[in-house]
């Protein structure tokens, strides 16, 4: 049985996995070649973020199962796998409290100037920048799904008051998570009015592409600041521009892009406000652990004709 790892990073996720399948054979993407070449004699494939189109799977005559290592999906033609007798599986909830965590990370940089600091220190400048506290202040969470809800978790312990969106809002969750507002899609306008910060966790799909607009990005506070570890185009990367440009917003954090690995010579890097990070939100060494477990004891369901688990099509 053959296993495909595919894409030019996570090279740590990688080697886990391959520690820990020796009996069948692993292969990483050869990025020089289509990846439809690739394919043909393949049993599993770890897309990472590489597109997995009908195409593809029809060229895969031996695939039983599209693995993702991590949770995103938007990348899979689920209908198509499923109509070719593919099952498509994740790690759902594997990395949430990692993705909790380095939104904290990041809002604790944003809030400090972290970016403006070290070019301070470079100029051997004591005391400046000031930055401000999160107690007290509004977070905002689009998708309270398993990351959103860990972030709410640490942000309220720090003092922060929690307002979210969820696709189905559940009134249970506004006691036991101490939310001062939760409500569905109709309500982002008013939680970005809202909010201090504002943190997206929605998966990518037709109906998210795009939801921060430069509409949405108006109704958010000039001292508020966005951060996505969601996927790059929950944003409109035009609008975020000029939202940079004319200060309509305090500043942002970004883990995701429009396109991977980001170009940091792109004009929207260029701005003192921005923090960057090469899509790591979800990853951990605990996080990797908890998701090599799945994607390992799935390799070995496959292969002894068994239903993997956290199948999403």
């Amino acid at each position: 049985m053959k296993i495909l790892f595919c894409g030019s990073g996570w090279k740590t996720a990688a080697d886990r996995v391959k520690k820990r399948v020796q009996n069948f054979e692993f292969k990483m993407q050869d990025m020089d070649r289509p990846l439809i070449e690739q394919v043909a004699d393949v049993t599993v494939i770890i897309p990472t973020m590489e597109k997995i189109t009908e195409e593809i799977i029809k060229a895969a005559k031996k695939l039983k199962l599209i693995q993702q290592f991590g949770v995103g999906l938007e990348g899979i033609d689920r209908k198509a796998a499923k109509e070719h007798g593919v099952y498509v599986a994740n790690c759902t909830g594997a990395n949430a409290i990692t993705v909790a965590e380095s939104v904290i990370f990041l809002m604790l940089g944003l809030s400090r100037k972290l970016p403006e600091s070290q070019a301070t220190f470079n100029k051997r400048i004591l005391g400046h920048p000031i930055g401000s506290e999160l107690f007290g202040k509004k977070l905002g969470i689009i998708g309270l799904g398993n990351s959103g809800r860990e972030l709410v978790k640490r942000a309220y312990s720090m003092g922060m008051k929690i307002y979210a969106t969820k696709r189905t809002p559940n009134k249970d969750f506004v006691s036991k998570y101490h939310l001062e507002f939760l409500g569905g899609p109709k309500d982002l306008n008013y939680v970005l009015k809202e909010a201090d910060f504002v943190s997206l966790h929605t998966p990518l799909t037709e109906e998210t592409r795009n939801l921060i607009s430069e509409t949405e990005l108006k109704q958010m506070k000039p001292s508020a600041f966005l951060i996505n570890v969601s996927r790059g185009p929950v944003i409109d990367k035009d609008a975020l521009l000029k939202a940079l440009q004319e200060k309509w917003i305090a500043g942002v954090a970004l883990d995701v892009y429009w396109e991977e690995p980001a170009d940091p010579e792109d004009p929207l890097f260029q701005f003192k406000n921005i923090i960057a990070m090469p899509h790591i939100a979800g990853s951990s060494e605990e996080s990797q652990v908890r998701m090599t477990d799945i994607v390992v004891e799935n390799v070995f369901r496959v292969a002894e004709g068994k239903k993997p688990i956290n199948i999403q099509n």
